[in-house]
């Protein structure tokens, strides 16, 4: 595979071919690791074969990511693109991994595309997506355009996939740490004469939903051990059905599509067919 050159492909290369391609302005090659850009750049490229409306631009956990690659893998199996993603290693966010892969994407793409050039119309497809245009990384600006610059919010800060983001401390207005250090508010007035006088209602009121609220937490890191449990057990078969061994067996190609399905329909389908070949194989 490396005597092609696939691999002398540089991050800077990369990033432009993306950014052109796909109108955005990405700077880190680990921005790829959700499968999204993937995804899209396969969209661009087979028309049609990608289920767009699947894909989270803006994929905050692995779970997310992985939903991700999952239609990638789904559109690889109909455009018959038998490249194995190691899906564990990808989501993690770590630069060689996702370079490597977009290295071999590039490689992918110049084999199918040479130097045409694609009417693609990247920002209306992304449009489509399940959690719209990806934050952060917008359309390139305009050429000869100085792109305005601005601290970036809280929802444009870019996380590594699998990490959760530093805990932010939400910043406290001057009036409100001058009146924490002097006990009074720049007009004078006494900081305690400015806070809500409670009663024994809202008292009982801020009990309740707190208890409320601990309920749901419960129930939510309950959910979210299952998730992982059954998803892991997923993973596994899929490592599987990639084994030398295995991976030629009949059965294999129905056990992927059922796995990459994007819905339960397609998941159904794929039963079905796999009922139909194997009764038809028994007689």
């Amino acid at each position: 595979m490396a005597q092609d050159g696939m691999y002398f492909v540089s991050k800077k290369d990369l990033l432009q071919w993306i950014n052109t391609t796909l109108d955005l302005n990405i700077t880190n090659i680990e921005l790829t690791s959700t499968g999204a850009v993937a995804c899209q750049l396969l969209d661009a490229l087979h028309p049609g074969v990608v289920n767009i409306s699947k894909v989270d631009f803006n994929a905050k956990t692995e779970y997310d990511s992985v939903n991700n690659y999952k239609v990638l893998q789904a559109a690889f199996l109909k455009v018959g693109v038998d490249k194995p993603v190691d899906v564990n290693k990808l989501v993690k966010g770590r630069p060689l991994d996702n370079m490597e892969f977009m290295q071999w994407f590039k490689s992918y793409w110049d084999s199918r595309l040479g130097s045409q050039h694609l009417n693609y119309d990247a920002v209306g497809r992304r449009n489509l997506a399940k959690s719209g245009a990806m934050k952060g990384a917008g359309s390139r600006p305009a050429a000869g355009a100085a792109a305005p610059r601005r601290a970036p919010s809280e929802s444009q800060v870019s996380t590594p996939v699998g990490r959760q983001a530093d805990a932010r401390r939400p910043g406290v207005p001057k009036e409100n740490l001058h009146a924490q250090s002097t006990g009074s508010t720049a007009g004078g007035k006494s900081a305690a004469a400015l806070r809500p006088r409670s009663n024994g209602h809202d008292s009982s009121v801020v009990q309740e939903l707190t208890e409320q609220l601990s309920e749901l937490q419960v129930t939510a890191a309950t959910h979210l051990e299952e998730r992982e449990f059954y998803f892991s057990k997923l993973r596994d078969i899929e490592v599987l059905c990639q084994m030398e061994e295995i991976k030629g067996q009949p059965l294999v190609p129905f056990i992927e599509r059922v796995l990459y399905a994007s819905d339960a329909p397609d998941a159904q389908l794929a039963m079905e067919e796999a009922r139909t070949h194997f009764a038809q194989a028994t007689h």
